[in-house]
């Protein structure tokens, strides 16, 4: 019956459970965005509140699965896989958190002229990450077939979607980069700073998206 049991198992449902909190975690970029975009303090402060629980409750699930993944040879694909996607899923939550942090280190505001593209960065970060997710809730599918066949090929595409919707998003992340340091005069040194810190950040969270992403292709490939 043990066996039985840790046949049917799967160690894809944890994944699944981890994405939908780092998902639900990256998705408060907008309204807290938003709310910033408005000089609107206190919903900011709240925002940043609601980011920091959520990315404490994807620790915890983080740390569940850490604890429980067996090491039995009957896993579909191998530890470290599931570790690194894992790993991935973390980092997205953290990189979110990150950003909800650097905005209140300074009594930063949002000067109009950059609204547009600080909001429009935000919205390509979160594509990517909405696909991202995507492909994470394709790995139980992708088991029953043993990563092979049709359904694999279809994964291996939203992938590529994935990577290529990354990489239009970090040509605009610089493209957001050189506006601020265009007009560094409209900043203090440490404002400068501040922001180059926070759409590098932002970036980010879309960059550990891919990352999870290569590592599921890794496993199909093998």
């Amino acid at each position: 019956m043990a066996l039985f049991k840790l046949f049917r198992k799967s160690p894809f449902d944890p994944l699944q459970e981890m994405m939908e909190k780092v998902m639900e975690c990256a998705e408060q970029l907008k309204p807290l965005f938003d709310a910033f975009a408005l000089g609107d303090k206190e919903s900011v402060r709240k925002l940043v509140e609601r980011i920091s629980h959520l990315e404490y409750e994807a620790d915890h699930i983080k740390n569940r699965i850490r604890s429980s993944l067996p090491r039995s040879i009957f896993m579909p694909v191998a530890r470290t896989d599931i570790l690194e996607i894992l790993a991935n899923e973390d980092a997205i939550a953290d990189a979110t958190e990150d950003v909800a942090v650097l905005i209140t280190l300074k009594d930063l505001k949002l000067l109009p002229e950059f609204k547009d593209c600080i909001l429009e960065l935000v919205e390509r970060v979160l594509e990517v990450v909405r696909k991202a997710k995507n492909v994470i809730d394709e790995l139980d599918v992708l088991s029953e077939t043993s990563f092979e066949g049709p359904e694999a090929k279809r994964v291996i595409t939203m992938i590529e979607e994935v990577c290529d919707l990354e990489h239009h998003t970090d040509e605009f992340q610089r493209e957001v980069t050189k506006n601020f340091l265009l007009h560094e005069d409209k900043f203090t040194p440490g404002e400068l700073w501040l922001w180059l810190k926070i759409v590098a950040k932002i970036g980010d969270v879309a960059n550990f998206a891919e990352r999870m992403c290569n590592r599921v292709r890794l496993f199909i490939s093998k």
